[in-house]
């Protein structure tokens, strides 16, 4: 073999190697209050971000959404603004670290969201674009951004179910997680459990039932209660 054959294998053999490496899911080794903190990052970003929708809904609903206050520049700022309120703090998305690249990602995810569902926005009308539907698509963006260093679900009860794709064994399908979710889920309770499980710390979230979550799905069928059990946001953090 000559050497430039030699040398073009190995330069091959490289490039194939760094590829595989980039291909593989990064997943951080985090300490558990690292993870810990994250969770409860995950949860701010999340329940923010799908307030400016829930704002937003009845306008939406009604088809008067004015467009310059559903554009995607517009929504992220509303969703900026939210979690300064919240957290006391503008966010920062230069952050370092996995709360960093939690931001960032979500950021993304927010506005690649708004971006592609601008005619459900602007043309609106009853469902076009609801809250769960809107967090269900950033989530998946999201995780996908975050590569296994953060894994974010919500999900609800089989009974009460709208949208059967959100069911724990459809979202949460493969995790470790998923029988202690349903487990607490079955109970109803709306205290929050952040724990670790293994290799995994877990971030698990009940969601309370807003008046206006309540109403817009009894048109569906649902009978449910102001302030009750309305699934569960849940954070999966693989650590140390």
């Amino acid at each position: 073999m000559s050497q430039a054959n030699a040398g073009n294998r190995f330069r091959f053999a490289l490039t194939v190697a760094l590829f595989s490496a980039m291909s593989v899911p990064a997943l951080a080794q985090l300490s558990e209050d690292t993870a810990k903190q994250a969770a409860q990052e995950l949860r701010l970003l999340v329940t923010e971000g799908t307030g400016v929708i829930g704002d937003l809904q009845p306008v939406i609903n009604a088809g008067k959404a004015p467009k310059e206050q559903v554009t995607p520049d517009a929504l992220v700022s509303q969703f900026k603004a939210r979690y300064q309120k919240a957290a006391g703090a503008a966010l920062d998305t230069k952050a370092a670290g996995v709360i960093g690249d939690a931001r960032r990602a979500y950021v993304q995810a927010f506005t690649s969201v708004v971006t592609r569902f601008q005619g459900n926005l602007t043309k609106g009308g009853q469902d076009a674009f609801v809250p769960a539907f809107f967090r269900a698509q950033v989530l998946k963006d999201f995780n996908q951004l975050m590569r296994g260093k953060i894994q974010g679900y919500a999900t609800n009860r089989d009974s009460e179910l709208i949208n059967g794709d959100w069911a724990v064994q459809k979202v949460m399908k493969g995790s470790p997680l998923a029988a202690d979710v349903q487990g607490l889920m079955a109970g109803g309770s709306l205290d929050p459990v952040v724990k670790r499980t293994g290799n995994t710390v877990m971030g698990y979230y009940p969601m309370k039932l807003a008046p206006a979550c309540v109403a817009c799905h009894a048109q569906n069928g649902l009978k449910q209660t102001e302030g009750g059990f309305g699934g569960a946001l849940v954070a999966e953090i693989p650590v140390k």
